[in-house]
């Protein structure tokens, strides 16, 4: 064995103690913000209903909105921050790790699924939905699968795990024209227009447009994923990470969000006027019944 000189060691030392006290001051980067600027910043998206949509210009509101303002409202005892404000901004799917990693957003409240390859990019809350990527056609359309519309244009949002499928699909041998589109709305206008054949997105959004919508589209097939949707955090802010899945936990033990569930998915939708009818699957209830950080893997089926 090596033994180094007291100057040595005391080096060594005072290059561990400033690596620490780096990481230490890299990890409060997103408190220390909120603190200094009394403002914390939410990303969401304008079309993502019943997860965050515009219920009047630069107003959001959803599900995943509620649960944040629910979340920013513990922050604010945590942090002893009474006056914290909130400001919206709005993200798609393809600039929402960057404005995490900027800065400009330290919370993403919208329908982002929480994938291995994604937390290499940002840290997540738990799990307060589970979707599936499916299929939406025109009413009039004969299709219902993937595999049924060979030789024909999908569009898709970019960066999400439909586009992924989508991608996946093709490789494996479906001639798929894939469209890229910033958010599902543009999507399922591209095929109301006849822009598209069809658009991928997470199950309960294109069911809240064919609501709308009514009988001009329609939404079709099995679900083709497994998709836990969360909260998207900044990754390198652990310590604001932690306070943020604490709260979230609370609110799932005390049943907040299950309480809020029932206001977006099983009873008229605020805003909306209309119910989309749909119970929590098993996943979810079990989600509801025990609250923890473990997550089902997204999956692709």
């Amino acid at each position: 064995m090596r033994y180094l000189p007291g100057l040595a060691w005391r080096g060594l030392a005072a290059v561990a103690l400033a690596a620490c006290a780096a990481t230490a001051a890299a990890a409060d980067i997103t408190l220390e913000k909120i603190k200094h600027t009394g403002v914390i910043t939410i990303g969401y998206r304008a079309s993502a209903a019943p997860f965050s949509f515009d219920a009047a210009p630069g107003k959001p509101a959803g599900y995943a909105i509620d649960i944040c303002q629910r979340l920013v409202a513990q922050l604010r005892e945590q942090l002893h921050l009474p006056s914290l404000q909130v400001r919206y901004v709005l993200a798609n799917a393809a600039e929402r790790v960057a404005k995490l990693d900027s800065g400009e957003m330290q919370m993403e409240c919208s329908d982002s699924t929480n994938t291995k390859e994604r937390r290499e990019q940002a840290a997540f809350a738990p799990a307060y939905y589970y979707a599936g990527t499916r299929l939406l056609v025109r009413a009039d359309d004969s299709a219902d699968s993937l595999a049924q519309m060979d030789g024909r244009s999908v569009a898709v949002i970019a960066g999400s795990t439909g586009q992924a499928i989508a991608k996946a699909r093709k490789d494996a041998g479906v001639n798929l024209n894939i469209i890229e589109v910033p958010n599902a709305a543009a999507g399922v206008r591209a095929v109301v227009e006849k822009r598209a054949d069809g658009t991928l997105s997470d199950d309960i959004v294109l069911l809240d447009q064919a609501k709308m919508l009514k009988d001009t589209v329609k939404v079709v097939g099995p679900k083709m994923s497994v998709e836990p949707l969360a909260i998207m955090l900044p990754r390198h802010s652990p310590d604001f990470r932690n306070l943020i899945v604490r709260s979230m936990l609370d609110l799932l033990r005390d049943g907040v969000v299950q309480q809020l569930y029932q206001t977006w998915f099983e009873n008229p939708m605020p805003v909306r006027g209309y119910s989309l009818g749909t119970p929590p699957d098993a996943l979810l209830k079990d989600a509801f019944r025990r609250p923890s950080e473990f997550v089902s893997e997204w999956t692709v089926m």
